[in-house]
């Protein structure tokens, strides 16, 4: 089994799909003090791309809104979120990067730190079917605002990795991952083939230390849509 795996915010697409669903939960006015929110959570994305981010604090907050209300509702949501805010900033060469394994007949799996109702249906929309994602608690199909299980964020990002290949009963005999954030060096050091996207400086410079391959896909701001 060959693994092609991505991380997806400033991955295969421009921009944070969590923050992005932050202000349209605004827009929606699902949020009560959008003001006070809205500050609190850009500042934790600015803790995100400097590794001091507190995940179960950011967590806590952004899934909060969604505490009581019913999967169907919340997938509706999302579904028309997706297509008018995410589809268009997917990059063009992450598609044609995503089609390039399918063609080689690689398992294609998106692993991030953002919440599965988001993550997986953006990966649909790339047309990727299996994601590692943080697990939000749902009981009698209403989301709680909590999460459940290791979340995928850093060195969580490699155990929920070994948990889902000992699910598919094999062994992967070659792993490629593709991602812009330091923060996921345990996985990239994890991998036969690591790529840095988009690198953030830290990545960046690892990266060029160890002969990574890079890719700029911003650079170029080639956008589906």
């Amino acid at each position: 089994m060959r693994l092609a795996l991505f991380d997806l915010d400033d991955t295969l697409l421009d921009g944070d799909c969590s923050e992005l669903w932050n202000a349209w939960m605004i827009e929606r006015g699902w949020i009560a003090a959008p003001g006070e929110f809205l500050a609190r959570t850009q500042a934790m994305q600015a803790a995100y791309h400097a590794g001091r981010l507190k995940l179960e604090e950011y967590l806590a907050l952004t899934l909060s809104p969604l505490a009581g209300r019913h999967m169907e509702e919340v997938s509706a949501e999302v579904a028309a979120f997706v297509a008018a805010r995410i589809e268009s900033r997917l990059f063009a060469q992450g598609r044609a990067r995503v089609a390039e394994h399918r063609a080689r007949g690689d398992r294609l799996l998106v692993v991030s730190a953002s919440s599965r109702h988001l993550v997986a249906p953006v990966a649909a929309a790339l047309g990727i079917a299996e994601v590692i994602a943080v697990e939000p608690a749902v009981v009698d199909g209403r989301y709680t605002g909590a999460t459940t299980g290791v979340l995928s964020y850093r060195g969580g990002k490699v155990t929920r990795l070994e948990a889902w290949l000992a699910e598919q009963g094999g062994v992967a005999s070659h792993l490629s991952f593709y991602s812009d954030s330091h923060n996921d060096l345990p996985l990239l050091s994890r991998v036969d083939r690591p790529v840095a996207v988009n690198p953030d400086p830290v990545l960046a410079e690892v990266a060029r230390a160890e002969g990574w391959p890079r890719l700029d896909w911003r650079g170029s701001m080639a956008l589906t849509g």
